[in-house]
């Protein structure tokens, strides 16, 4: 019994000594070491220090490429370059942790930050599809704020009927639920917004210059306008009259040129005064409804905050 005692004994110790360093990557993870720098790289990271806190994490996963959270520095690592507003540095390295952890819990996570990358570099098609991909298994909040943030770029493509429809699938136990429902309202109302016809604005300016910068709203270029081409079209007349007809064809040239440009101004103006009032109306909708992400860096977890003014 004791000859079989000692060869047990001394298998387990021949195993451990040929045992090859890959096979103790676990160890990495229980070195103290490794836990001080990633703990470091983490500290940076929530003190909002992201290009120190990408170092540190960079640094983490060249010393210790096998050990567990690998996994959650190589996200933090794009996170950091989304909290720094390197738009285009995020979206890479989230499709490269995306197709590397696919089974990861940090995954839809991935795709939201990926998509709001992308919206902000406005490749609006890109950030639905990384939308799509939360929507196809994803429950819960951020199932939520996917359906939100979808909802908001089809309001920045002004397609206000599939923003008002996808809105209302937020269902109401939802934390945006209220938010959603402010927008979808509110957008209800856009189509009533105050507008100015170009068509009237560019036959007023035909008609008297400077006209149709005053129906639009442009007291100062109005002025402008009026002022310039009557100086003009006085100083041909005035010309033409005591016979120098060269000199006022001169002039006459140049004041067709200035009153075709006031028609085109006028007519630019009606239409800068419409975008102007969607941009403001939908400036105030996102100023009186408005969501963040918080994360709890206990729980690993993304809170949604929201806040709503009157």
């Amino acid at each position: 019994m004791k000859v079989v005692c000692n060869r047990i004994l001394f298998a387990i110790v021949f195993f451990i000594t040929i045992s090859p360093p890959g096979s103790m990557s676990c160890a990495y993870a229980q070195d103290p070491e490794s836990e001080r720098l990633l703990s470091y790289a983490e500290s940076l990271f929530q003190e909002g220090d992201y290009y120190r806190a990408i170092s540190e994490y960079k640094r983490f996963i060249h010393y210790y490429p096998s050990a567990k959270s690998v996994e959650t520095a190589s996200f933090r690592i794009a996170e950091s370059y989304y909290k720094a507003r390197r738009w285009q540095d995020a979206i890479d390295l989230f499709k490269i942790f995306i197709d590397k952890y696919p089974s990861s819990g940090k995954i839809n996570d991935a795709f939201l930050l990926k998509g709001l990358s992308e919206k902000n570099v406005k490749r609006y098609d890109e950030a639905l599809l990384s939308f799509e991909e939360i929507l196809k298994k994803a429950t819960g909040n951020v199932r939520h704020r996917a359906i939100y943030e979808s909802a908001l770029l089809y309001v920045e493509r002004e397609d206000w009927g599939r923003a008002r429809e996808t809105f209302s699938k937020i269902p109401g136990e939802s934390g945006l639920h209220d938010s959603a429902g402010r927008w979808s309202s509110g957008l209800l109302r856009i189509n009533d917004l105050p507008e100015k016809s170009p068509a009237v604005a560019g036959t007023l300016a035909a008609i008297l210059p400077g006209s149709g910068h005053i129906y639009t709203e442009r007291y100062r270029d109005a002025l402008v306008s009026f002022f310039l081409n009557g100086a003009f079209i006085f100083a041909a007349i005035e010309l033409f009259r005591h016979d120098n007809d060269i000199a006022g064809g001169i002039v006459t040239f140049f004041e067709i040129g200035w009153y075709t440009g006031n028609i085109y101004s006028a007519v630019s103006s009606a239409h800068k005064y419409n975008r102007r009032m969607k941009e403001e109306f939908i400036q105030k909708l996102k100023e009186n409804s408005s969501i963040s992400i918080m994360h709890d860096p206990k729980t690993s977890a993304n809170c949604i905050m929201y806040s709503m003014r009157y």
